[in-house]
C-alpha cells in the first residue's frame, strides 16, 4: 500500500485489514492483493540463531510463476455462503441469518483479537481518513465498489457492474440502490465523490495520496492545491446511482484497485469536518455489517451488528473485538486462549510442535501481500551515491543463511521486488546481480575507495518499529555480514513507525539507510516497481527505469509488459536502488472453534485468511463463525 504506503499492518489477529488486499490481474485488468507497505505482526519471543528446523510447509505453498493474469469476474463466487449454513438446525442471529449446525449459539458468535500498539497512533477507523493510523475493526462501516475472493478474482461489491471507454479513460460504474446509512441517508455516488474529494484536499493531507496520484485525472495537482477538489476525475454521472472515474491514462487494473473505495458518509464529512466522526459510537455513521459499540484505543475497539444492514455479505459474527495491549506476545496469548488466531514464526511453530495441546494444529501459510524486505538507502547522500558501495553492500547479504536460522519455513529469498508466482517476477534471472559472493562484495567496495572498510564512514541502519518479531535478529545478522565482509561499522536503531515514515517521506528524505518492507496493493507489477519511481517512496531516480514503467502500464498484451517490466527489474537490482532480502510467507494458527470455508484452500493450494482478510472488501464475513466447542478454549471473557 506505501502506499508511501501505510507500511503497518496487523495480519489476521488485526482482521488483516490495515492496508492491503489481494489480487489478480484480468486481461488487462487486475485484482488487488493490498498491503501495502505495512509490516506485520505483533511481537513474539525473540528467535534463537540456530533453532532446530522445523518441518517445512507443503511444497506447493508457493505458487509457480505465471504471467497469464486471472480474469476479472462479475458473478458472485460460490463461496459467498458456507454449505454448512443450509443445515436447518441452527439459531438465527441479531441479522436474522442462520446459523451453521455446529454453531456456537449468537451470544457467543464473538471474535476476539490481538493488536499491538507499539508505535501506533490510532486515530480513524476508516481508509480515507488515515491509512496508517486505523485503530483496530476498521473499515467495516462502509462497502468499496469492488471485492475479492480468495482465488483472487475481483467481483463486485456495492457496484452491481462497471464499463470502460473505447480509449480506456472513463470508467463508469452502476451502484446498488436502497442501502442506508444508519442517519437515514441513502447511499448515493456522492458518498463516493466527496470521500475521493476529502482525500485529495492538501488540508486533509491523507497520509495514501500517492496510491490515486497519475491515476485519477488532476489527483495530483489537487493533493497540490495547483486544482480545486471539485476538478478531480470522481464525479457522479446522469443519476445518483452513476459514479464516473476519469483516468490519467488507460488503467486497464482500476476495478482492481478500486478496491479500496470504501466510502466515508457525504452528510458525516459534510456535519463534522472529517472521518473521525467514526471514532465515536455517538457519531458514527454506517451503511455496513456494522456498528461502533466501544472506542478505547488504549485498550480495545469493539463493533457489534448493524441490524438496519441488507447488503450481501451478511455475516455470522455478531461481535468483533480488537483487544489493544502494548507489547507481549501474540503467540503466547493464543496459547493461554485469550484470541482466536495468532500470526506465527519460526521459534513460535517450534514451541507448538512440541506442545501437546497444539502440536496437531494445522499450520496455515499463505503469501498475504506478497511482501518484499529489503534495506534501501539515500543515493543523494555519501557513501550511498556511489554505486559501487551499495553493489558491494548487496552483494555481502548472505540471504540463505539468514532465512535458514530465522525465518524458515516463512520465506525465500529476494533479488528483486518481486516474488516468484507474482505476474512479471524474474526474481531467479537476477540473482546473479545481487548474489551472496564475499570476494566481489570486497572488490567493489576497494574499488569505490574503501579497501577492506578503511575509511568508510561509520552509518546508522534505520529499523521501523511495529515490525515482525523476526526483524530484530534479521537486522542484526545483516549488520553482522556487511561488518564481517566488508570491514565497515553498522550501528542499529529503531525508530517507531510514525518517526520512521515521516523521516523517509520527507522531501529530502531524512532516512539514508535503512530496513523496510513493501507488499502489493494490487496484483500487477505496476504496483510493487511503482515504489522506486522517481518522485516515490525512494529517491533513486532514474529516467529508463521511469520510462520503462510508463510504456509498461497501459500495456494490454501481457507478453510486452512482461518483457518490459524484465527490463526494469534489471535495472532495478542491478543499480543496487535496494538490497531485497526476502519474501515473506505468512504462517496462522487458528482456535480450533474458529471454522468456516474461508479457510479453506484456495486455486494455489494457500490457506488460512488470505489478505485482506476479514472485511467488506472480501467474501470472508458470511463464510466464518464461532463453533460450539468455543467453551473448551476460550478462557477469555469476550466482554
Amino acid at each position: 500500500m506505501n502506499r508511501s504506503m501505510r507500511d503497518s499492518l496487523n495480519v489476521v489477529s488485526r482482521r488483516m485489514s490495515r492496508r492491503g488486499l489481494l489480487a489478480v490481474a484480468g486481461a488487462g485488468a487486475t485484482a488487488l492483493l493490498a498491503a501495502c507497505a505495512g509490516q506485520t505482526a505483533a511481537p513474539t519471543a525473540a528467535p534463537t540463531t540456530a533453532p532446530a528446523a522445523p518441518s517445512a510447509p507443503p511444497a506447493t505453498a508457493t505458487p509457480a510463476p505465471t504471467v497469464k493474469p486471472v480474469q476479472i469476474s462479475t458473478a458472485v463466487p460460490a463461496t459467498a455462503t458456507p454449505a454448512a449454513a443450509a443445515s436447518t438446525g441452527g439459531s438465527t442471529n441479531a441479522w436474522g441469518k442462520q446459523l451453521p449446525a455446529d454453531a456456537a449459539p449468537p451470544s457467543k458468535q464473538v471474535s476476539i483479537g490481538f493488536n499491538n500498539s507499539e508505535g501506533a497512533n490510532y486515530k480513524a477507523m476508516d481508509f480515507y481518513e488515515a491509512v496508517y493510523a486505523r485503530a483496530p475493526e476498521p473499515d467495516l462501516f462502509n462497502c468499496p465498489l469492488t471485492r475479492i475472493d480468495n482465488n483472487f478474482n475481483i467481483h463486485p461489491g456495492h457496484a452491481t457492474k462497471w464499463d470502460v471507454s473505447k480509449d480506456g479513460l472513463t470508467w463508469t460504474f452502476t451502484l446498488k440502490k436502497g442501502a442506508k446509512w444508519t442517519d437515514g441517508n441513502e447511499v448515493t455516488a456522492n458518498d463516493y465523490v466527496q470521500t475521493f474529494r476529502y482525500s485529495a484536499d492538501p488540508k486533509h493531507a491523507w497520509d495514501f495520496t500517492w496510491y490515486w496520484q497519475g491515476v485519477i485525472k488532476n489527483y495530483t495537482e489537487a493533493t497540490k492545491g495547483t486544482v480545486p477538489t471539485s476538478q478531480i476525475g470522481v464525479r457522479q454521472g446522469s443519476d445518483p446511482y452513476t459514479l464516473i472515474f476519469e483516468t490519467e491514462v488507460p488503467v486497464p487494473y482500476m476495478p482492481a484497485q478500486l478496491l479500496y473505495s470504501w466510502p466515508l458518509s457525504a452528510a458525516g464529512l459534510a456535519k463534522y469536518g472529517s472521518g473521525t466522526y467514526n471514532t465515536n459510537p455517538q457519531t458514527s455513521i454506517s451503511f455496513g455489517p456494522y456498528v461502533l459499540n466501544e472506542w478505547s484505543p488504549d485498550r480495545r475497539v469493539v463493533v457489534t451488528p448493524n441490524k438496519l444492514y441488507q447488503g450481501d455479505i451478511t455475516p455470522f459474527i455478531e461481535t468483533m473485538i480488537g483487544n489493544i495491549y502494548k507489547g507481549g506476545s501474540q503467540f503466547q496469548r493464543f496459547q493461554a486462549g485469550e484470541i482466536d488466531s495468532t500470526e506465527v514464526f519460526k521459534p513460535d511453530i517450534q514451541v507448538a510442535q512440541n506442545d501437546p495441546k497444539l502440536k496437531d494444529l494445522h499450520l496455515y501459510v499463505n503469501p498475504q501481500d506478497f511482501r518484499v524486505f529489503y534495506a534501501f538507502f539515500d543515493v543523494t547522500k555519501k557513501p550511498w551515491d556511489n554505486l559501487k558501495v551499495r553493489q558491494a553492500f548487496a552483494h555481502a547479504v548472505d540471504r540463505d543463511s539468514i532465512i535458514k536460522a530465522i525465518l524458515a519455513p516463512l520465506a525465500i529469498p529476494a533479488y528483486g521486488a518481486l516474488m516468484p508466482g507474482y505476474p512479471s517476477s524474474i526474481n531467479d534471472d537476477l540473482k546473479s546481480l545481487t548474489n551472496y559472493d564475499p570476494a566481489k562484495a570486497k572488490q567493489l567496495l576497494a574499488e569505490a575507495g574503501y579497501p577492506d572498510g578503511k575509511g568508510f564512514p561509520e552509518v546508522t541502519f534505520y529499523i521501523r518499529g511495529n515490525g515482525p518479531a523476526t526483524d530484530p535478529a534479521v537486522t542484526q545478522a545483516l549488520a553482522a555480514g556487511w561488518q564481517q565482509v566488508l570491514g565497515v561499522k553498522i550501528n542499529l536503531q529503531n525508530l517507531d513507525q510514525p518517526t520512521f515514515m515521516t523521516k523517509l517521506n520527507a522531501k529530502p528524505t531524512q532516512m539514508p539507510f535503512g530496513w523496510i518492507s513493501y507488499g502489493m496493493d494490487y496484483f500487477d507489477a505496476s504496483n510493487m516497481l511503482g515504489v522506486w519511481k522517481g518522485g516515490g517512496r525512494h529517491n533513486w531516480n532514474n529516467a529508463q527505469y521511469d520510462k520503462l514503467l510508463a510504456q509498461a502500464g497501459p500495456e494490454t498484451d501481457q507478453d510486452k509488459r512482461n518483457s518490459l517490466y524484465a527490463d526494469a527489474q534489471k535495472l532495478l537490482t542491478g543499480e543496487a536502488s535496494s538490497i531485497f532480502v526476502y519474501f515473506q510467507l505468512h504462517g496462522y494458527y487458528y482456535q480450533p472453534y474458529f471454522k468456516g470455508p474461508a479457510l479453506e484452500k484456495d486455486k494455489y493450494n494457500y490457506d488460512g485468511i488470505e489478505w485482506p482478510g476479514i472485511g467488506t472488501a472480501t467474501f470472508d464475513l458470511p463464510n466464518l463463525y464461532i463453533a460450539n466447542n468455543v467453551d473448551q478454549y476460550r478462557h477469555a471473557a469476550p466482554a
